[in-house]
């Protein structure tokens, strides 16, 4: 009787354990596709964002491009060829050019069409006229290059008609060096489709603008079902997985293909399943012996219980202590790799200890010059802020242990010594049971640059009215020294030539040549860039900004009325002394402009010319105050007043990036505010700055030794 019970409850054992065998690894098949998939997904997904982040920077150069040719060009008829080839450096494009709604070509590439070339019949011109707005072309065929490139297109509007279409061309080799450089694993790689499959960009180039992807392999044959009216999905056939997200306001598609075994690797759970699996088999195959011999099986199974269960929790350790192991490791490489279009680097207390191959080729270095280094082995003494590197470093440290900033400007040596600057985002994570930092680093060398260009460049526009300044300012000392030559003739003749006479035409001849050497120092000054930043005295900027101004002033008949309360005390701040002498002689420049403008508006009554600048210094800021007796800023032009490229001033007095310009150097450069008002009469610009500090800034000429 006990034999039969025994037999009974041992089938019954046998019977469960099969079914939740069989449970259990449909269960842990169906979690593993879930699993390759959303990771797949993911990775698809950050790489759509960074490709769409690399358009829309390309988008916003056009659309400003656009709004200023419709003014500059359209409406002032200035030649728009040089701010065509200023917008293809900034935007790495291949070209730039206009296609006039009368046949015309206008390359800023200095391309000449053929005679028989008319870019009304051109795709790019048509996709334009069709949209009506910035949109993308499909690749073709550039006859410049004779490269495959894709457009980026917009019609040219001028009193609400279409005067022509602006495009930008972007080599596809561009874009796939720079948005495609995504590897997963050894065989995994990225593409880009349109919204019917055709193949736009891919590393087999044979399949590009020929080939629909479902048509490139017969295993992709249902895709074509699957694929449309998706915005993101996955797809498997045969032994490899077919991701795709949409790119937003484009029509396209980003696509990831990889070989679903190393998908599975990746996803980190490969050899945890794999177990698990072998597992559930070993127990199904006891549970069939132990059916078909059960009297036997009963005594083996009492004996080995204390062991079976003591091999079952080891198992179940290990393979807990599998799982957190393999959780950390898919933390950091779907960092590296999901972010593989910037460097990023690891550290462990202050020590690097892995980077990517983008780290690599950023700093020119061997991955054994990295790994094991500091911050501090691979930056300059001194940060392009005239911070010493270690103490900016300690604080940024500080900063990010109390949740302050996780984004900060930082300066690196590249392996030829030379300095270049970067943007850094510090994230923290746990590794190895260990805290490390993950730095996202951006090489921003080329925005630096084209800000720097920007400055000068406003500068040099200046340099016409500053030009006819100065002679204004020399023609007085010019008539001067003409005098004195003049007087040398009869007092020769009439026997007056003596020493004292000498003496007395030289000192006043010496006289007006320093006031005319003076001049052309301070205009010499005002145009050369600073290239770090010190600490100086606002009133010195005060009076280099006042000599720049002072004579178009008073050729305008201007009175500038200066408020310096407490300006024997000192007043320090941090920056471009250079730069922030910009700042102030374009506001009294522009606060100038707005009083000739509302003279002219009124010529039968007369204007009260007057402009009045206020220092005044608070306890950690000090701030300037620029009233005029202008014509004031229109309020519904009020918030547009800080854009690049607008300006309500014609080509022969404005360049539309003066106030931009200024807004940036003091907010961004400076770290403090630019505002602006009207008042009952004219407008009112606040400039407020931080103290620097240092309490002793350098004299005015330690900048230009610097």
């Amino acid at each position: 009787m006990t034999l039969k019970i025994n037999i009974m409850l041992v089938s019954i054992l046998v019977a469960i354990i099969l079914v939740l065998a069989g449970i259990t690894y449909t269960y842990t098949q169906t979690i593993s596709r879930h699993t390759v998939e959303s990771h797949q997904q993911n990775l698809t997904k950050e790489a759509a964002k960074m490709a769409r982040m690399w358009l829309d920077h390309r988008y916003k150069l056009i659309d400003a491009l656009a709004h200023t040719l419709e003014d500059l060009y359209l409406t002032q008829g200035q030649d728009p060829r040089p701010i065509l080839r200023m917008t293809m450096a900034a935007g790495d494009f291949s070209d730039v050019y206009l296609g006039l709604f009368n046949g015309t070509m206008i390359d800023g590439a200095n391309w000449y069409a053929p005679s028989d070339y008319d870019p009304r019949t051109r795709p790019w011109y048509r996709r334009a006229m069709e949209e009506q707005k910035l949109t993308l072309t499909r690749p073709f065929m550039d006859q410049g290059f004779w490269k495959m490139v894709i457009a980026l297109v917009v019609p040219l509007v001028h009193n609400n008609q279409v005067m022509g279409v602006l495009s930008a061309n972007i080599i596809l080799d561009t874009l796939q060096a720079s948005v495609m450089d995504l590897r997963i694993g050894r065989y995994g790689y990225a593409f880009i489709i349109d919204s019917q499959g055709t193949v736009l960009v891919h590393q087999n180039k044979s399949l590009m603008m020929t080939t629909k992807i479902q048509e490139s392999d017969p295993g992709l044959s249902a895709f074509g079902s699957y694929f449309p009216g998706r915005d993101a999905g996955s797809f498997s056939y045969r032994d490899r997985m077919l991701s795709f997200h949409k790119l937003t306001d484009t029509g396209w598609y980003l696509c990831t293909n990889v070989d679903q075994e190393e998908a599975l690797a990746l996803a980190k759970n490969t050899d945890m399943l794999f177990a698990m699996a072998m597992v559930l088999k070993i127990l199904g195959i006891l549970a069939l012996l132990l059916f078909l011999t059960v009297g036997g099986f009963a005594l083996i199974l009492f004996i080995s219980k204390n062991r079976f269960e003591a091999i079952v929790s080891g198992k179940d350790k290990d393979l807990r202590g599998e799982i957190i192991r393999r959780k950390e490791l898919e933390s950091r490489y779907r960092t590296l790799f999901n972010m593989a279009t910037n460097a990023i680097m690891l550290t462990r207390n202050g020590v690097y200890i892995e980077c990517n191959q983008k780290a690599l080729d950023m700093f020119g270095l061997a991955e054994d010059k990295i790994i094991g280094h500091t911050m501090l082995d691979l930056s300059p003494d001194t940060q392009i802020d005239g911070t010493a590197t270690k103490l900016k470093l300690t604080q940024i440290e500080q900063s990010h242990a109390s949740g302050g900033s996780d984004v900060f400007k930082w300066t690196f040596n590249r392996a030829n010594g030379s300095e270049f600057p970067v943007e850094i985002g510090i994230s923290t994570l746990k590794l190895d049971r260990e805290m490390v930092n993950v730095y996202s680093i951006w090489d921003i060398s080329k925005r630096v640059n084209a800000e720097q260009n920007l400055r000068q460049a406003q500068k040099m526009a200046a340099m016409g009215e500053m030009l006819s300044a100065i002679a204004h300012q020399w023609r007085q000392p010019l008539n001067a020294l003409s005098s004195y030559i003049a007087s040398l003739t009869p007092a020769f003749y009439n026997q007056m030539i003596s020493a004292p006479f000498i003496e007395k035409l030289v000192r006043e001849s010496d006289t007006q040549i320093q006031f005319m050497s003076r001049t052309i120092n301070d205009f010499r000054e005002y145009f050369r860039p600073s290239k770090n930043k010190h600490t100086f005295e606002v009133m010195d900027s005060i009076q280099s900004a006042i000599k720049l101004v002072k004579p178009q002033l008073k050729q305008s008949n201007i009175t500038l009325d200066l408020d310096l309360a407490g300006a024997d005390v000192s007043m320090p701040i941090l920056g471009y002394k250079n730069e922030f002498v910009h700042v102030l002689v374009n506001i009294i420049s522009n606060a100038k402009d707005a009083i000739n403008e509302r003279q002219a508006k009124s010529p039968k009554r007369t204007v009260h010319r007057l402009i009045n600048l206020a220092v005044f210094k608070n306890s950690d800021e000090i701030c300037l105050e620029i009233k005029d007796t202008g014509c004031g800023i229109p309020p519904h032009l009020m918030e547009k007043i800080f854009t690049p490229y607008f300006t309500t001033k014609g080509t022969a007095t404005g360049t539309g990036i003066g106030l931009y310009m200024a807004k940036m150097i003091v907010e961004k450069e400076m770290k403090g505010m630019i505002h602006v008002e009207n008042r009952y009469i004219g407008a009112m610009f606040r400039v407020c700055l931080p103290l620097s500090p240092e309490k002793n800034a350098p004299n005015d000429n330690q900048e230009n030794h610097a």
